[in-house]
Parts: C-alpha cells; sequence; structure tokens
C-alpha cells in the first residue's frame, strides 16, 4: 500500500481487482479452518462473527479518533509546498490514504461473509417453523438502510462554491471541512460507511431465506438475471460513459474531471455534472455499455486466441478430458478439490469468480483452429460441476461441428 506514491492513479482502479484477488487467496485457508473446525457449530459460528465485527468496529473507531485531527492544507496552497503545516499534512495525508488502501482491513469482510455463510448453513434458518420472522427482519433492514439513504439526501450538497454554509448534521464537525485534501473528510467517509457491516451482514442472512417483500423484489428475473451480471462492467466504464454523455450533451464543455482542481487528492471522482432529471438516462446508457461489452467479450477473446494460435503455431494435443481440466482450474483458483456434485457457492466460484473461471476454460480448450466459447451466462445457471462439464462439453462439440 505505501507504494501508491509510484503509481498513477489508474493503479486505484486496479486495487479493487487486487482485493478481489487477495480475497481468492484467502479463501482456500479460511474455508478449511471454518470448515474443520466450526461446520456445524452454530453457537461458535455466531461468536466468531460477532467477534470479527468487534473487530472491525474497533479498527475503525481507533482510526477515526487517531486522523480526525490531522493537520490541513492552507486554503489555496498545493501539495508541494514542503513549508510549515504543509509538510506535515502531507504526512498526514499518506498516513489516512495507507490506511484506507490496506488490504486486509477490507479482507476482514470477506471472512465475516465466509463465517456467515457457514452460519446459515448450520443454522438453516428456512427450515425453521419460524422462517416468516426472517422476512421481517429483512424488511426491517431495507427500511433502515433506505431511511439513512434519504437523511444523508435531504441533509443537500455542498461543495467549495455550492452551498459551503450547510451544516450537514449526520457528519462530525472534522470531517466537515472544505479544505485541499479533505483527507478527513474521506476517512470519515470510509469508516462511517463500514460501521454498517452488522446491518448489512444481517440483511444478506435474512434475504437469503427468500422470504419478505425485499427477498421477492430483489429476485426478480429482471434484476437477478438481466441486470446483475453487468454490475462489475458498471462499475469499471461509469465514469467514462457519463464523461461520453456529458461531452455529446454539452458541445465545447466537456466534462474531464482530471483538469479541475479537487476536494481531495484520492480516486474516485466527483459526480457528473448533469441535471438531476438527466440520471435515469446516463444509468440506462451506462447498463447498455456495460451489457456491450460482456456480448462483446467471447468474440474478442475468441479472436485474439485465434491470432494467438497463428502466432504460436502449436501443433495439435491431445483431448484432454473436460472434468478433469475443470477441477483443475477451480483448485488452482480456490485451493479446493471439488467434487461433481459440489455448487458454485460450495467452490468459492460464485458472482465475479465466474468471469475469471470462463476465461481459463475458453484458454485451455481453445486449441488450434478450434476456439472454444464459454460463457458465464451458462455457467451461472449450472447447479454443480457435472453439470458445469457438460456445458463445457456441448461448447468443444459446437467448436468442433464449426470446424473453427
Amino acid at each position: 500500500t505505501p507504494s501508491f506514491l509510484f503509481t498513477w492513479w489508474l493503479g486505484y482502479y486496479l486495487w479493487f481487482s487486487s482485493m478481489y484477488y487477495q480475497c481468492l487467496a484467502f479463501f482456500p485457508a479460511t474455508y478449511n479452518v471454518l470448515l474443520n473446525r466450526a461446520r456445524k457449530k452454530t453457537v461458535l459460528l455466531l461468536k466468531i462473527t460477532i467477534g470479527l465485527m468487534l473487530l472491525n468496529a474497533a479498527i475503525l473507531v481507533a482510526a477515526w479518533f487517531l486522523m480526525k485531527d490531522a493537520p490541513q492544507h492552507k486554503q489555496g496552497s498545493f501539495p508541494w509546498q514542503k513549508d510549515g503545516e504543509n509538510g506535515a499534512a502531507d504526512s498526514w495525508n499518506i498516513g489516512i490514504l495507507s490506511f484506507y488502501l490496506f488490504g486486509p482491513f477490507w479482507a476482514l469482510y470477506f471472512v465475516i461473509g465466509a463465517a456467515t455463510a457457514f452460519l446459515y448453513d448450520a443454522y438453516r434458518p428456512l427450515e425453521r417453523h419460524n422462517a416468516r420472522i426472517w422476512g421481517w427482519i429483512a424488511d426491517s433492514c431495507t427500511v433502515i438502510i433506505l431511511a439513512f439513504s434519504l437523511a444523508h439526501i435531504f441533509q443537500g450538497r455542498t461543495t467549495y462554491k455550492t452551498n459551503p454554509e450547510i451544516e450537514m448534521y449526520m457528519r462530525p464537525g472534522e470531517a466537515n471541512q472544505w479544505t485541499d485534501t479533505a483527507s478527513v473528510n474521506r476517512i470519515w467517509d470510509a469508516g462511517y460507511a463500514r460501521m454498517f457491516c452488522p446491518l448489512t451482514t444481517l440483511w444478506v442472512f435474512a434475504l437469503s431465506t427468500g422470504q419478505g417483500f425485499s427477498a421477492k423484489f430483489l429476485a426478480q428475473k429482471f434484476l437477478s438475471e438481466t441486470l446483475a451480471p453487468n454490475a462489475y462492467n458498471c462499475f469499471l466504464f461509469h465514469q467514462m460513459v457519463a464523461q461520453w454523455y456529458f461531452a455529446a450533451t454539452r458541445p465545447g464543455q466537456f466534462w474531464n474531471w482530471w483538469q479541475y482542481r479537487k476536494t481531495m487528492y484520492w480516486f474516485s471522482p466527483q459526480p457528473c455534472p448533469v441535471e438531476w432529471y438527466e440520471y435515469p438516462l446516463v444509468v440506462g446508457l451506462v447498463v447498455s455499455w456495460s451489457r456491450l461489452m460482456i456480448n462483446l467479450e467471447p468474440y474478442l477473446s475468441k479472436a485474439f486466441n485465434y491470432i494467438s494460435s497463428l502466432v504460436s503455431k502449436s501443433e495439435e494435443e491431445e483431448e484432454e478430458d473436460t472434468e478433469q481440466v475443470l477441477k483443475g482450474i477451480i483448485e488452482g483458483m480456490t485451493g479446493i478439490e471439488p467434487e461433481l456434485d459440489y455448487t458454485l457457492e460450495e467452490c468459492g466460484l460464485a458472482s465475479i469468480g465466474v468471469p475469471a473461471l470462463v476465461t481459463l476454460l475458453n484458454k485451455n480448450f481453445s486449441k488450434g483452429k478450434r476456439q472454444v466459447t464459454v460463457v458465464a451466462a451458462d455457467l451461472v445457471s449450472a447447479k454443480t460441476i457435472a453439470d458445469m462439464v457438460d456445458i463445457v462439453d456441448s461448447a468443444r462439440e459446437l467448436a468442433d461441428a464449426q470446424g473453427v
């Protein structure tokens, strides 16, 4: 983390991916410990989960009280001016940013999620006679989250130039200052959001039962099957698409966040300055572009693999057994030796692990002129590893039949 001084700002987007791979690295050990020492032990798992949440709270509270009085840059000064107070402010900003980016503090939530998953398996709330209670809990959590969100929105919007006198009643005074770096503002934003971990963990646990209005609403096919697969690409492309939209609708006023002075010298840009009624259109464009990238990716991968095969001119290799190759890839990604009756969740490959698996499958089974194309949507529909083997075999047969 301290090496951020030697990287360009793009590295902060790569940081999100590095956190994902960090969790993959932690997963085998975490899974094995929970499986061998805590499986089916409801009380122990509950203690582990609560203990980790208390550790999270202790880290955040300690960080806030240590950093909340950090010196600020003088109004109108620049970070390269190393005289007096500015030198101290630079050092504090480096320390605060290093804390924010420190990987293990974020991996803590991954471990909490893993422990909660084992807790769900041990307690099995849906199989109990009072299962409907979890619907009420899920809906209550939804109401609380919405209430906090609306409270923040109704505080108003304040910047250097827009309503700087507004008192943000949900922020402490130390995190409500318009100074050059605003590092204390940012550490409050991060810590405050992460303090909601107990609420969001309980929410996900309750939603997993499928009980209540919240679970039924979120389970709609349009949300869970049409929009949900676009989530990661929406994160990757939302700023770029927003800037394109601004440039197209406001000729001569291209919005480039990098050319203006920032409220803080960290990553995460300011919102795209469009009118409120344009928001649905911008969101729709971001989702559409994300979907387009998902649809194009298999063809681009196919083209790159084909070019690679022409360059390498490798000889056709002996056919490999799909089951063994698939098991080997999964074991290499997660450290778990899967069986054919394992589900994706049991292998640790749910959610964003599937795209990586798709890439490795296509790379391993595409040989010479035969380019196998397995898509993420097909793998997500598979219930077990055996189903995935059938999907890959079908893709290989299709590639052979097409003579590609």
